[in-house]
């Protein structure tokens, strides 16, 4: 299905719906799966490696983050958005790929030397040399993983994709457990992305052919070219505050703020990892008729906003319980800093989610150009932040509210720019926020609550209080907002898609439509 011609209009959207109920519901279920499984993992690390290597591997990071931006240059997203890949161009951005991982592998391995001087850390340099492998690792996948994603084909995607995580898991306990220190997370590194590239080449049965240039894919490099160019702009946002805390304030200030940030991504990549990947080819197959692509659009968002902001919040007000089980006394520091990460869930959820709406209207270019302003005002911030407070005892903690507080502002503008271009109403899009206010405030009650209680009964397992604060959070939730959570629950048995809002718009509708 990959390389076939797409049928016509209603057949098409038929389709779409189709394979958007098939595979909606068991990428979510495969990604909870997922971090379950990255939990644990973590957890049992955090306990066995202590600080120091995560910090060691946090100064490496941003590196190799730098070079996968511009070994992958959106050729994996201009595949997906592409509604002509054949497989002559898909054979050409292999192979463009395969050239751009070998190059990155030789940067990164040339880097080595300038990135312990720049620390100070003479153990950076054998790290990073034999981290600057994995570029080659993660390139040989990448358009096997697009064409599934592409076809729609989320289910086996997120099987292998859990699959790998499994092995590379696996793998890391055993290194740990062998007293292998650091060089556990560089067979992490190594042992999960070349486990799923093995299992996406099985599992496509795709062998490019020996090709550089295809019918058209110089149209896909220029698409890949402003998607790098975004990706590079957003790293930028991402990746400077970590640089200037691992280089003014040490590798365990880096180890507390890298895992408190992490772990505040993992909502969001539980929820926003499959919901894009569903997103962006079931948008970019439907963008020639707006009226259905405004519709799946304003679904997708305010499915958005129903499940993320109770995920912020309520993580915020866990967050030392949730530290504590997982790292233990050694990671406690990170708790008040993973509370105010957790804040910036929704905004962060919103930011990614906004990304692909602008590459599934084929629009990187406008999509870099919105870049630019938010990682200026941020990294700026940044900048400024270290300078001032760097001696302050609070200083990590200083630059977690900057960073919260400019990138909430910044999101505004980048989504108010996307649903301007899209054609999207920001009122249909929050429409939601109405009906979830008093959800959240009973889980905010429920959980001080849980506490409370737990006080007052001089219980001391932090095991329990956690578990006992998430579930009393997530039943009053719900019954806060029973009736839209019902809604999304019994939709998502039919495939994510409430059955009111179920079907295509009506004949009118389509007849007014143009391309977005």
């Amino acid at each position: 299905m990959a390389f076939e011609e797409l049928p016509p209009l209603d057949a098409m959207a038929e389709r779409l719906q189709r394979d958007v109920r098939r595979g909606s519901s068991a990428v979510f279920v495969a990604q909870v799966v997922s971090q379950l499984i990255s939990l644990v993992v973590l957890a049992i690390l955090l306990r066995t490696l202590g600080l120091e290597p995560y910090g060691l591997l946090g100064m490496v990071l941003p590196l190799l983050a730098l070079v996968r931006i511009f070994i992958y240059s959106g050729l994996d997203v201009a595949a997906i958005q592409d509604p002509l890949l054949d497989r002559q161009r898909a054979s050409a951005l292999f192979w463009i790929n395969q050239i751009l991982g070998m190059l990155g592998t030789a940067i990164v391995a040339v880097s080595a030397p300038w990135i312990s001087w720049f620390y100070g850390r003479e153990e950076l340099v054998p790290l990073t040399i034999a981290l600057s492998g994995t570029m080659l690792v993660t390139t040989l996948g990448a358009q096997h993983q697009a064409l599934l994603q592409r076809d729609l084909q989320l289910g086996r995607l997120s099987i292998i994709r859990v699959a790998a995580q499994v092995i590379g898991g696996v793998a890391a306990l055993i290194a740990a457990w062998a007293g292998a220190g650091i060089w556990t997370l560089v067979v992490q590194q190594y042992a999960e992305p070349a486990a799923l590239t093995v299992l996406s080449w099985v599992v496509t049965g795709w062998r490019p052919a020996f090709v550089l240039r295809g019918a058209g894919s110089r149209e896909l490099l220029h698409f890949g070219g402003h998607y790098t160019m975004s990706a590079f702009l957003l790293y930028l946002m991402s990746h400077v505050d970590k640089i200037v805390v691992g280089r003014f304030l040490g590798s365990q200030a880096l180890a507390l703020y890298y895992q408190a940030f992490n772990l505040a991504q993992k909502p969001v990549g539980l929820v926003v990892s499959p919901l894009t990947g569903v997103m962006l080819p079931a948008l970019a197959r439907a963008r020639s008729e707006a009226s259905l692509y405004r519709q799946y659009a304003t679904r997708f968002l305010r499915f958005l906003n129903w499940i993320m902001f109770p995920c912020g919040i309520g993580l915020a007000l866990v967050a030392d319980e949730t530290m504590a089980v997982l790292g233990g006394p050694r990671w406690s520091g990170a708790g008040p800093i993973l509370r105010i990460f957790a804040l910036m869930i929704p905004f962060q959820a919103l930011f990614n989610v906004t990304g692909t709406i602008y590459a599934s209207l084929g629009r990187a270019d406008r999509m870099a150009r919105a870049c630019i302003p938010v990682t200026a005002v941020m990294c700026v911030a940044f900048l400024v932040t270290v300078t001032v407070a760097r001696t302050s005892p609070h200083a990590v903690h200083i630059l977690a509210w900057v960073y919260f507080l400019t990138f909430a502002v910044s999101v505004l503008a980048y989504t108010g720019y996307a649903f301007w271009m899209s054609g999207l109403s920001l009122r249909s899009v929050l429409g939601t926020l109405h009906a979830i206010w008093l959800g959240l405030l009973l889980m905010i009650v429920a959980v001080w609550a849980t506490r409370v209680g737990f006080t007052l009964l001089r219980f001391q397992s932090d095991y329990l209080l956690l578990f006992s604060e998430i579930v009393a959070g997530m039943i009053a939730y719900f019954i806060g907002t029973r009736r839209i959570s019902l809604e999304y629950l019994i939709g998502s048995l039919k495939g994510f898609w409430p059955e009111s809002q179920q079907g295509l718009p009506e004949r009118e509708d389509r007849a007014e439509s143009q391309e977005v």
